[in-house]
């Protein structure tokens, strides 16, 4: 297990936002109205594209109403040490767009397709990509990870096929909402507009052969109970997934910041890394000399 150092977070005084802006952007998605969404990209020093590293994309939250892109800025700076390409797309919310909860789920759907689609230029491994998101993002990543199986039957075929749908290598939440349709979910102004909201809840989409899934939450949070998440691992579980939830006793809504707690930080990262390991999806080695420019 990496043990974790400052060296990793070479910016420990520079603001979230400037860490974000500071990193390459390629865009991702381009709309009719020459409109575009970026993705950022933390990548190793000398990175590749023969490489063909694992990859982490990262959905930031703000209860889709705030752009909070920035908010995994950090933690990428710290994977992109380990050896691990990070991804930020932006996706549209509902402060500078007029979008419905269908449209921003389909859009991080839409970013993961897009990632793997272009995994070879990027130089990641697309069977080792991790969809990972806070709050609402955590929503998006839950989503674009659980899409239903598609049943097929073929008139000259006895009983249904299978289709398993693009499934991603591993999901990772932070105080994640898994129920939209909770109260404390409707409190926080989730805009659960959809047409069918039984397609976008997790709680609906859970089946078998869903990846692993690993979920953070802190105890002293005050607006989400972490007894929520902690009953959707179990669901989790149940249906035949491996999960692992891990509760912070002392971390409450901000346990993604490093700035407010960097104990939180460090113990999620290292308990994180050790998940990943275990199911073969990062290296053991660690990029001890390495630095970012």
């Amino acid at each position: 297990m990496t043990p974790f150092t400052s060296k990793y977070y070479p910016g420990s005084g520079r603001p979230r936002h400037e860490m974000l802006l500071s990193a390459p952007t390629v865009v991702w998605k381009r709309f009719a109205d020459h409109f575009s969404l970026r993705s950022y990209i933390f990548a190793p020093p000398g990175h590749l594209a023969s490489d063909l590293l694992p990859a982490v994309v990262f959905f930031g939250g703000g209860m889709w109403t705030h752009d909070c892109a920035d908010d995994f800025a950090a933690w990428a700076l710290h994977l992109a040490h380990r050896g691990i390409v990070c991804l930020i797309p932006e996706y549209r919310t509902y402060e500078h767009f007029d979008v419905t909860s269908d449209e921003i789920i389909m859009e991080g759907i839409d970013a993961w397709h897009w990632v793997h689609s272009n995994a070879s230029g990027l130089g990641i491994d697309p069977r080792r990509i991790t969809l990972a998101g806070a709050d609402a993002g955590a929503l998006m990543a839950l989503n674009a990870a659980m899409q239903p199986i598609i049943y097929k039957h073929k008139w000259w075929q006895i009983g249904k096929r299978d289709i398993l749908p693009l499934t991603p290598a591993a999901v990772a939440i932070f105080r994640g909402i898994v129920d939209p349709e909770a109260p404390e979910a409707r409190s926080l102004c989730i805009h659960l507009d959809s047409s069918d909201p039984s397609l976008v809840n997790p709680c609906a989409l859970l089946r078998r052969h869903l990846p692993p899934l690993f979920c953070v939450h802190g105890m002293q949070d005050p607006l989400l109970d972490y007894k929520e998440p902690e009953w959707f691992c179990r669901e989790w579980e149940r249906a035949g997934n491996v999960a692992h939830f891990m509760l912070c006793p002392r971390a409450d809504h901000t346990l993604t910041r490093f700035e407010v707690n960097p104990s939180n930080f460090e113990q999620i990262l290292l308990s994180w890394e050790e998940f990943m390991i275990s199911h073969s999806l990062w290296p053991e080695d660690v990029m001890e000399e390495a630095t970012l420019n």
